[in-house]
Order: structure tokens, then sequence, then C-alpha cells
């Protein structure tokens, strides 16, 4: 073998690329040639050289983007394997970019809806609206008037000096008023009561033994519900206590 053919495979030879028996040649040839031998030792001293160079790190950015590229081609190596894969590949280009599109317009369009929900808020409560329900009431409270049994049998409004009433449950109470809360069944009778403030006079005890109530209606069927029934205090009538 001669020097120049020696000389262009001595790469390969220090890589360690060459055939056997190219390989077995080519020592053979170094052995016996000093010129062609002093070419190996100067590729082994560059070789050893490059391997002691320090090696800069790779920046994470470019990995990333290495990484990336080579994630599309393999996508587009499998979209071009069948109809169908490529079908899906487009599919997904085209819904990518109608992402990236809209996605600008988002943020906007969220806070414009967001404004807008806050204003309706704000302005909806002043606004009135007369509704037809066929003169229908929903709900309605329990409803009695305190009367009087007179001598022939009728019922009259109870004229005495200090008589009670009847108010609904959230009515404002005066001071100086006994106040019991009553229970109204359907039935218009009283199931429960309670003395909220003052005393339980006989004119209330009445009320609750005897009282007859128009009952709370929910849609014109009747229901429960509360009333309370009030005097105004007189100092001079005995109480009544009640025992628990």
């Amino acid at each position: 073998m001669s020097c120049d053919n020696v000389q262009e495979r001595i790469s390969s030879f220090v890589d360690g690329c060459l055939p056997e028996a190219e390989r077995e040649n080519v020592s053979a040839h170094l052995a016996s040639c000093r010129d062609c031998s002093s070419l190996l030792k100067s590729h082994e001293a560059v070789r050893r050289a490059v391997r002691q160079m320090n090696r800069p790190p790779v920046p994470p950015a470019l990995t990333a983007r290495l990484r990336v590229i080579a994630s599309h081609e393999q996508a587009r190596q499998r979209a071009r394997a069948t109809w169908p894969a490529r079908v899906q590949y487009w599919s997904d280009r085209l819904s990518l970019s109608f992402n990236n599109l809209m996605r600008p317009l988002a943020f906007p369009f969220a806070g414009g809806l967001i404004s807008s929900l806050i204003i309706f808020g704000l302005v909806i409560p002043s606004l009135t609206f007369q509704h037809a329900l066929a003169d229908r009431v929903l709900f309605t409270y329990p409803d009695g008037q305190v009367v009087a049994l007179a001598p022939n049998g009728r019922y009259l409004p109870a004229e005495s000096e200090n008589p009670p009433w009847i108010e609904r449950a959230d009515a404002f109470m005066p001071e100086a008023a006994n106040v019991v809360d009553l229970t109204i069944d359907q039935s218009g009778r009283v199931c429960d009561w309670t003395v909220e403030r003052g005393e339980l006079t006989p004119d209330l005890t009445s009320i609750i033994m005897f009282g007859q109530f128009s009952p709370a209606t929910n849609m014109g069927v009747p229901t429960s519900g509360k009333v309370r029934a009030v005097q105004i205090r007189n100092v001079q009538t005995a109480p009544i206590r009640v025992r628990s």
C-alpha cells in the first residue's frame, strides 16, 4: 500500500472505522514508513487535544428548541403515513391556528362581559315592571279581626277600653304593648304561641283559645303562618301568668 493511500485512510484508521483487512495493511505500512507514522502521531495528538478541551454547556433554550423541531418532524412523518393521519394532522393544525387567532380577543371579550354583568346588576334593582298575574296573590298572611259576642249572638267589633288587635308578624310594635306571637295552622286556629313582650292578658288568652283566623295561603292553598296579637298595657288589669 502506497503512502498516498495510507494518508487518505489515517483519519478513518484513528477513528477505528476501517475494515479489518485495510486496517492490517495500514498498520503494516505505518510500521515501516516514518512519514506516515509521523502523520499518524499528529492526528492522534490533535484528537487528544480536542478531547481535553472544555465542552461549553448547551443553552436550555436550544435544547428545548431542538426537541420541538424533532417532535414536529416526527409528527409530519406520522401524518404522511396514512390518510386518516393526514386528516387528523391538518385538523390539529387548523384548531391550533384558530386558538392562537382568538387568544388575543379572549381577555377583552371576558372583560367586556364582566363589566356588562356588573352594570346590569347595578341598574336592574332600580327598574320596575308590571306583572299580570290574573289578579292572583302568590302569598297572603293570616288575617283576623277582634270581635265581641253581643247578647243577640252576633259578633260586633270590640269596644272595650283597651281592646287588642291583630298585626302582621313583621309589623312595628309600640314599647308599651303586650305582644304575643301566634302561629296559625291551615284551618285558621292557633297551634302555637309565644309571649314576645309584656304579659299575657285575659283578652290575649281568649284570642289564643277561641280565635278563628283566615289562614295564610300560598298560591291559593291554605298554609301555616304567623301573626301578632297586640294589646296596650293596662297596669290596673291583673295579668294571667303562664306556667312552663
